[in-house]
Order: structure tokens, then C-alpha cells, then sequence
């Protein structure tokens, strides 16, 4: 009697029992909420091994008892999601360590020191490739690849430089934004191509640029097909419309949101196709060397990259290829020139 006596006053009441274990599933399933939605569209199965967590989306966890791994995986994604931050913060400490003299950025939170990066990293890889490009074209190689009369003057190029110098500070959000939604969880970037092995990392690269290429050419279709947004922002770029006012230093010579609005599908594709974080950064930065060359007015002839011969054409007439990396956005929905069969294109 007195074991049985001693046992019901060590033994919480029944409701209380209840409510402790209403508690812990609460709990347990806001955090497999959270790691579900931290991974987006499907829940992660994740593999440990001695140097890497692998994580793989798939549906045969659901067969799991989710609710009981839920702390650890959740432990676990946010470890993982350190990588991304480790990965920025290395990549801050390179740029802002070798640029900004004393140590006053360290003390800017981590999405401004990856602004600032981006920034002064942004307008280093714009000045130097847009000078080195008019280096060659414009004076070592004069009148070899583009025709005297064709050269902009020296003022023209200064005003181009001005104009995106002015927009650099708000191009520098856009990759700032999607490095915070990578590093949070929010898309379904990776961060080591080991996680998925180099086929399945081409071919998500592959989708990753289709899906670029294609939001790019309507993005850039509508900015001239909606009269507005043409007149108070493309407008701004398109004032560049002959080949002596084109140059390498127009490529970033938009209105601010013009060009955020061109690069947003680099980042709206994060959502859809899992990425390579590096990839994706390096993909940004080489968006100003790209822009440099398609707006230097030489006719590559490699088919079927939408080279400058393409954009010239697009400067002028204000209807065709309106393409990014390729020709073949234009060539499906009917609105490609070629160079090749046009060499007098007429502003239509």
C-alpha cells in the first residue's frame, strides 16, 4: 500500500501528462514545419557520412516517422545552412579585407558586408572589363574590328560610366537579397556539387540557364512592349540606338530598376531547380562582362550565342532579339534578326 501510495504522489496527474505530451508534439511538428519549409517543395532525407551531411529532396521520406527526427533534422539543416554563410562571409573577408582599409566593415552585419562586397566587387569587374575591352577595340586593335566612324567618343562612354555608376548600388541588392534567401533556406540552392554529383549539377545548370535565358527575353520583351515601363525605364538605355554611341560601358548603362528587373530571373529560378550557390554567384558577376560584350558592336558569328552583331540590331530596330545568352528564345517566338541577311537594319 504504501509502494502504491508513494508511486500515485511521484506520478503526475493525467491532464497534465496530456498537456506535457500536447506540448512536445507541438513542438516537434513546428519544427518539422519550419525544416520542411526551410527546403522548400519537398522534405530532406538526409545521409551522415565522416565529412559531409548530404541532402537529398525526396518523396520516400515521407514513409518516415517524421515528427521523432524532426529536432534533429532540423539541427541539422541549420548546420548546413551555415555553409552558405561560411561560404559569403569567406568571399567578404577576400574582397572588403583586400579593399576597405582598417577594419571598421566587420562590424557591419553580415547582409551589408555582402552588400558593400558586392558593390565595390560589382563596380571593380564593370570598370576593369569595360576598360580593358576599349583598350583592345577602341586603340590596340583601331580599325581592325570596329570601323573609325563606329567608335564612340570618349564623352559618350563617360556618360555610360555615369549612368551605371549611379545604378550600382541598387544592381548591388539584387545579389545581396538572394545570397540572405540562400543562406536562410528559402530556395533550393546546394552547396557542394558533391551533393549531387557533376551529371545531375550539368543538368541542373542546364535547366538552371534555360530557365534564365527564357525569363530574361520576356522580361526584356515587356519592358519594351508595355509603353510605361519603356518610357521611365528602358527608355534610359535605348537612348544608345547607333553604333558610334554603343560601347562596352553601356551594358550596365540602365535605369536602376531596369536592370534589377532583367536580373530577377537569376534569382526566380533558385525557387525552381536546385542550384550551386557558387555557380550562381559567378552566373551574377558575369552578367557585367556579358553585357560588355554584346554592347561592343562586333559580329562574333558563333552560332547560336546572341552576340553584340544580334544586340546591335536590337539597339536600332527596337523589335528583335531581345535574347540574353542565345538566339533561340528569339527564334521561337519570332522576333530573331540576323545580322548576317541584314546588314542596314532600319529602326522599324
Amino acid at each position: 500500500m504504501g509502494g502504491v501510495g508513494e508511486e500515485n504522489k511521484s506520478r503526475a496527474p493525467d491532464h497534465v501528462v496530456a498537456t506535457t505530451e500536447t506540448k512536445n508534439k507541438t513542438k516537434q511538428n513546428l519544427s518539422l514545419s519550419l525544416s520542411l519549409s526551410l527546403w522548400s517543395l519537398e522534405p530532406l532525407q538526409i545521409i551522415s557520412t565522416p565529412s559531409h551531411l548530404f541532402f537529398t529532396r525526396s518523396f520516400s521520406s515521407l514513409s518516415l516517422s517524421l515528427p521523432s527526427l524532426a529536432p534533429t533534422r532540423m539541427a541539422e539543416a541549420t548546420e548546413y545552412l551555415k555553409l552558405f554563410v561560411a561560404e559569403t562571409s569567406w568571399y567578404n573577408e577576400i574582397v572588403l579585407g583586400s579593399i576597405v582599409p582598417g577594419e571598421a566593415w566587420r562590424r557591419l552585419p553580415h547582409f551589408f558586408q555582402s552588400w558593400l562586397r558586392n558593390y565595390l566587387g560589382g563596380t571593380l569587374v564593370y570598370l576593369l572589363s569595360g576598360f580593358l575591352w576599349c583598350l583592345v577595340i577602341y586603340y590596340w586593335k583601331r580599325n581592325v574590328y570596329v570601323p573609325k566612324d563606329a567608335i564612340p567618343t570618349n564623352h559618350a562612354m563617360y556618360l555610360q560610366i555615369m549612368v551605371a555608376m549611379k545604378a550600382m548600388p541598387w544592381y548591388s541588392a539584387l545579389p545581396s537579397i538572394s545570397e540572405y534567401m540562400i543562406e536562410s533556406g528559402w530556395t533550393r540552392s546546394f552547396a557542394t556539387i558533391g551533393e549531387v554529383g557533376w551529371p545531375m549539377y550539368f543538368v541542373y545548370l542546364a535547366v538552371y540557364l534555360v530557365l534564365v535565358e527564357f525569363g530574361i527575353y520576356w522580361m526584356h520583351r515587356e519592358l519594351h512592349d508595355i509603353k510605361p515601363l519603356y518610357k521611365w525605364l528602358h527608355a534610359t538605355h535605348h537612348i544608345y540606338n547607333k553604333q558610334n554611341t554603343l560601347s562596352p560601358f553601356a551594358g550596365l548603362a540602365f535605369h536602376p530598376l531596369d536592370g534589377i528587373l532583367q536580373a530577377v530571373p537569376h534569382v526566380l529560378a533558385l525557387f525552381i531547380v536546385p542550384c550551386h550557390f557558387t555557380t550562381h554567384v559567378a552566373a551574377l558577376f558575369c552578367e557585367a562582362v556579358w553585357t560588355a560584350n554584346i554592347h561592343d558592336c562586333i559580329h562574333g558569328k558563333v552560332w547560336p550565342v546572341m552576340g553584340a552583331g544580334y544586340h546591335t540590331i536590337h539597339h536600332t530596330t527596337y523589335r528583335h532579339n531581345y535574347g540574353h545568352y542565345t538566339v533561340w528564345m528569339d527564334w521561337m517566338f519570332g522576333t530573331l534578326r540576323d545580322p548576317e541577311e541584314d546588314d542596314h537594319p532600319k529602326k522599324s
